[in-house]
């Protein structure tokens, strides 16, 4: 008989086995509701913590967004002659790193200035414009190195031009959201191992409470792959309950907490509404529960069973 027709026929009878080990794995979370409630609510709490907190950091950053980001480099042309100046914007034009540029003449800078004063008149006492003609370049890349590496770069084609580049509150931005998402990442990760460990408990006190119906059923022949098999189903189930009640305590929470952070950035003039997670990422979070609940069946089952009898 050929390979594939074998595994063809011995199909049926792996399917049958599992579907028995997914409906004992079941009637035993039924027999003990509250304990089995309550493993799922710590688990979906577990979850729930991290995700809230990488809800709010990523709309913490969508909030920024309402502010500039783009880092810029002013060029005074004050001390520089016309002719540098010329060769300067021509190299502006060739740098693929430049995303856009412009030229600000000191009449136009100060005409500005004037606009924005309550009183203009202030200015009128003024003999002479004090102000200096300026180019702005807005770099093509927000990396604090490679705006760093333009602005070296212009400062040498113009040694007599006062260089002046704001992208460091964009390096501190950067880092603020990086050390956020590393903290988040690290208490994620722990939390992941504490829901590991209580679910390997958990796992291994359902099964030493087995003992006896694991000795008879050993004689009688059972692997232990085979006496494994439910309590993995049992991972899972525990797994996708916890993923699914920390999904409802996620959408609860930005729920709540949506009109006070409304109300707060109204304060400060910005237009923010808290973000509802998308679908992907809440299915993303019961896919982690799953895992994690699988993970805590493994582990607490091969430890249990190989100290079974």
């Amino acid at each position: 008989m050929r390979p594939g027709r074998r595994l063809l026929d011995a199909l049926p009878a792996w399917l049958d086995s599992h579907r028995d080990a997914a409906r004992r794995s079941l009637g035993r979370r039924l027999q003990a509701p509250i304990l089995s409630l309550i493993t799922i609510a710590v688990l979906g709490f577990i979850l729930a913590l991290p995700a809230y907190l990488w809800v709010l950091l990523d709309n913490a950053r969508a909030l920024s967004a309402h502010v500039d980001h783009d880092p810029r480099i002013a060029l005074y042309l004050d001390q520089v002659d016309e002719e540098t100046a010329d060769r300067l914007q021509d190299a502006l034009d060739d740098d693929e790193r430049v995303a856009r540029w412009e030229r600000i003449d000191a009449d136009t800078a100060l005409s500005a200035y004037r606009d924005s004063l309550p009183d203009p008149e202030l200015l009128d006492w003024l003999e002479d414009n004090p102000l200096p003609d300026v180019i702005d370049v807005v770099p093509a890349s927000t990396q604090p190195a490679t705006v760093a590496a333009l602005r070296d770069d212009l400062r040498a084609l113009a040694p007599e031009a006062g260089v002046v580049a704001d992208d460091e509150w964009v390096r501190q931005l950067n880092s603020l959201h990086e050390l956020g998402l590393r903290i988040l990442s690290v208490v994620a990760a722990l939390l992941g191992l504490g829901a590991v460990l209580i679910l390997a408990l958990a796992t291994a006190s359902e099964l030493r409470e087995r003992q006896e119906e694991i000795a008879i059923s050993r004689i009688s022949g059972a692997t232990h792959r085979f006496l494994r098999r439910p309590s993995l189903y049992g991972g899972v189930l525990t797994g996708f309950g916890g993923g699914i009640f920390s999904v409802i305590l996620l959408l609860v929470g930005v729920a709540l907490s949506r009109e006070p952070l409304t109300e707060a950035a109204a304060a400060f003039d910005l237009e923010f509404t808290l973000r509802l997670p998308h679908a992907g990422d809440l299915l993303g979070l019961i896919l982690v529960g799953l895992i994690l609940g699988w993970l805590g069946a493994r582990l607490g089952s091969g430890h249990a069973l190989r100290d079974a009898p």
